[in-house]
């Protein structure tokens, strides 16, 4: 069994299954985050001439198609095959990345952005069903968790760096290059196997799907299915009744991806043209500003299990509103790289402590249904906020992004303290 989790195909045994998935999440975020933080953005304001809106609507379908469809897609893997149903989703990939190559419309780019989301939702289901079924096997759920999230990070980072060193007076040199990648991450998706196989007991024994017929077992299951995510929903909404929880974490979780999402679809339009910043000088913006959140987030989850939560978020989110309000307040450098280190640390001291006070307020037997809600509520605030991002940019100016942020901020600044009250009443209680 293990040969059949781990092997690809005959001719690349060589290969792992979880192997080949990393590189496929790595390169695909590296397209992602080459095209939503560094290409786009600046390439749909001075290129295209777009107004902002328009760039923030294609951020925000990009989200709804990448969310939305992470749960039927998930299901054609185990239906119709693992390895087909990430080749199909890679392709709509492609069909994006070139629309965007040769685009000059906004309608257009629109639909670019929509099938990049589409095209790359079912990486990550497959993604999380294999960890699980090899943890079955051989443990290490964990390691490869941790292994997982540095492909993620390293992709999204190397993405806008790379691509803003390629930059020069045409987009076609970062285009190529993108091309480039989207051939290895097939190339890495032909190497899966067919089907995602599992660990077989007899009670998982399924009859094979080769002889699918599509009129009936798909209306049967899709009968099913439907039943399932009802009951499924009734459930959910029972236990969030049962758990009595302060009704300030909602929006509390709305705000926290509101806040960040505002700032996607402007922030490298406003660095490049209202700053001034040379590409290079945005590469050093970024490895500086994300390098002091990201090594500042491990003494930080730390401290947190020692200290607890409270100081770390109303510090981190004190450091945030500082930061956000003195970005859209200067234009001069030194300041400008004070406030982007103060808002690195301010994100690293907020990321472990929010996780931590999420998991305090929910009890463990409860935590998969509630979690699955504090996911969409996230995802709500990741789409709605490039929309409120690109309208404040068109209609209150290139500021307002940043005082719009760091109003979000400071609102989560103070719910957090009822909410910091109500984790330590529920730690007593138990």
């Amino acid at each position: 069994m293990n040969d059949r989790l781990t092997g690809l195909n005959p001719a690349s045994k060589r290969f792992s299954v979880f192997g080949c998935l990393w590189i496929i999440v790595f390169l695909t975020e590296f397209v992602k985050g080459a095209l939503l933080v560094t290409v786009l953005p600046v390439y749909m304001n001075d290129t295209l001439g777009l107004p902002a809106f328009t760039i923030s609507l294609a951020f925000s379908l990009q989200y709804v198609g990448d969310n939305l469809l992470r749960s039927p897609t998930g299901w054609l893997a185990e239906h119709v095959g693992l390895r087909w149903t990430i080749v199909g989703g890679l392709l709509l990939s492609w069909a994006a990345v070139g629309v965007i190559a040769f685009s000059m419309t906004g309608v257009s780019l629109i639909v670019a952005c929509t099938l990049l989301g589409i095209g790359t939702a079912p990486i990550w289901p497959v993604v999380m069903s294999t960890i699980s079924m090899e943890a079955d096997l051989n443990g290490g759920t964990g390691a490869k968790m941790g292994s997982i999230q540095i492909a993620t990070l390293a992709g999204t980072g190397a993405g806008p760096i790379i691509s803003n060193l390629l930059v020069g007076d045409s987009y076609r040199v970062v285009f190529w290059v993108l091309f480039g990648v989207m051939a290895l991450v097939t190339a890495a998706a032909l190497l899966l196997p067919r089907q995602m196989l599992a660990p077989l007991t007899p009670k998982m024994i399924r009859r094979p799907h080769a002889g699918f017929s599509f009129p009936k077992k798909v209306r049967r299951l899709v009968k099913r299915h439907t039943v399932r995510s009802v009951y499924s929903v009734r459930k959910v909404l029972r236990a969030l009744s049962a758990l009595k929880l302060t009704p300030l974490l909602y929006p509390a979780m709305f705000l926290q991806s509101f806040a960040i999402g505002i700032l996607t679809p402007v922030i490298s339009v406003y660095i490049r043209n209202e700053l001034g910043m040379t590409p290079g000088q945005f590469n050093i913006l970024l490895i500086v500003g994300g390098g002091v959140a990201v090594v500042g987030m491990i003494p930080a989850g730390r401290m947190v299990d020692k200290f607890g939560t409270r100081w770390f978020l109303h510090i981190g989110f004190l450091m945030a509103v500082i930061a956000l309000c003195g970005l859209a307040s200067t234009h001069a450098m030194t300041l400008v790289w004070c406030f982007v280190l103060t808002a690195g640390a301010g994100f690293a001291m907020i990321l472990p402590a929010w996780n931590t006070l999420l998991a305090e307020l929910v009890p463990e037997k409860e935590r998969g249904a509630i979690w699955g809600v504090f996911l969409t509520l996230q995802g709500v605030g990741t789409v709605l906020g490039p929309l409120a991002g690109g309208w404040t940019w068109d209609h209150l100016g290139p500021q307002a992004p940043f005082w719009a942020s760091a109003i979000s901020m400071g609102l989560l600044l103070l719910i957090h303290a009822p909410l910091s009250r109500a984790s330590r009443r529920r730690a007593r209680a138990a």
